[in-house]
């Protein structure tokens, strides 16, 4: 049974024995407000000698080193990139991330994942087997352009079917803080029903991403009951996560991680 459970300042992923994920809070760290206390972000404001030891100790959470870590510089889209230990250490110091990237996916057990987030759905993915690991980010834009789908589709490339892929959409805004306007209502209307959607008036509804993710990652083949949800809305719980809708642009960023073991 997949499932994600809140394991000290850590929301973990509990996926396979020979995996390890999980997702940040904000507790834990050494940044001083308002990125109290782990913004795993350089590029919000935060001191840069803050963030890297909160990234140190996030990759140390996972037994790694942080020069094992490789991050992208993410823009919203639905790009995602194979990764090895040759790109270890890239974007886990600031420099050089992998450009214009919004997805990882490895086979290589030496090489750890990460992804910011403040309110965006992370895509914590295995498969039965443990033969790969990946995570994506989904927020509305990524999710609506398919990232999953094209995530599912590179993995079944690598002869990985759908069926065989077991799924976590971690911390996210909720539905209850997440109103959307118009523009945002026909975007999403263009890959799925009004089921995702709650009307607040003529021209704002409320947005439940994650219920969109599951219902795209369905329709690319993925088994629901290989799908779990992270029971939290970043949103609602500003005591345990940052949230870029509820609490501004000056605030941290969460981490999502995923790695296979040795």
């Amino acid at each position: 049974m997949v499932e994600f459970r809140l394991e000290g300042n850590r929301v973990v992923f509990d996926v396979h024995p020979r995996v390890q994920a999980w997702f940040s809070t904000r507790r834990g760290g050494v940044s001083l407000p308002p990125f109290d206390t782990l913004n795993l972000s350089f590029g919000v404001g935060d001191l840069k000698a803050a963030v890297t030891e909160n990234r140190r100790r996030m990759a140390a959470w996972g037994g790694r080193e942080l020069d094992q870590l490789v991050m992208p510089a993410q823009v919203h889209g639905n790009h995602i990139e194979w990764v090895t230990r040759l790109h270890a250490g890239r974007g886990a110091r600031g420099a050089h991330p992998i450009p214009d990237t919004d997805g990882f996916l490895t086979e290589d057990p030496e090489v750890l994942l990460g992804l910011g987030f403040a309110d965006c759905t992370p895509i914590f993915v295995a498969d039965v087997n443990a033969r790969v690991v990946g995570l994506w980010h989904a927020g509305w834009r990524g999710t609506v352009k398919g990232i999953q789908r094209v995530g599912v589709e590179m993995l079944a490339q690598r002869g990985i079917p759908p069926e065989d892929l077991l799924i976590g959409l971690g911390p996210a805004i909720g539905p209850c803080c997440y109103e959307v306007d118009e523009p945002v209502v026909r975007e999403v209307r263009r890959v799925a029903d009004d089921a995702v959607l709650e009307p607040v008036d003529a021209s704002h509804s409320r947005l439940d991403v994650r219920a969109l993710n599951r219902r795209l990652l369905e329709q690319a083949g993925v088994r629901p009951e290989h799908i779990a949800e992270a029971p939290f809305c970043t949103g609602c719980r500003s005591d345990l996560f940052f949230s870029y809708r509820v609490q501004g642009r000056l605030t941290g960023r969460m981490g999502g991680y995923i790695c296979l073991k040795p």
